[in-house]
């Protein structure tokens, strides 16, 4: 592989990795507590945790540093 930028052949890939997480629902647990009482505040928790994960792999230059993808 070879560097857009300075053309150099020394590169490495790298893989970069973004989680997103749901935390506590506030409007569910006001929800919860209206027709369950104080016991419907854990409601708030439903869903929680189903977060996403992605990855991306780039290259990167060992002379410059650029990150490209191909």
């Amino acid at each position: 592989m070879r560097c857009p930028a300075c053309g150099n052949e020394y590169c490495h890939i790298i893989e970069e990795t973004e989680t997103n997480q749901k935390g506590y629902g506030f409007f569910k647990g006001c929800c919860g507590y209206i027709i369950l009482g104080p016991i419907g505040w854990l409601c708030g928790l439903c869903g929680m945790g189903n977060g996403h994960t992605s990855r991306r792999a780039f290259w990167i230059c060992n002379n410059c540093g650029r990150k490209f993808r191909v």
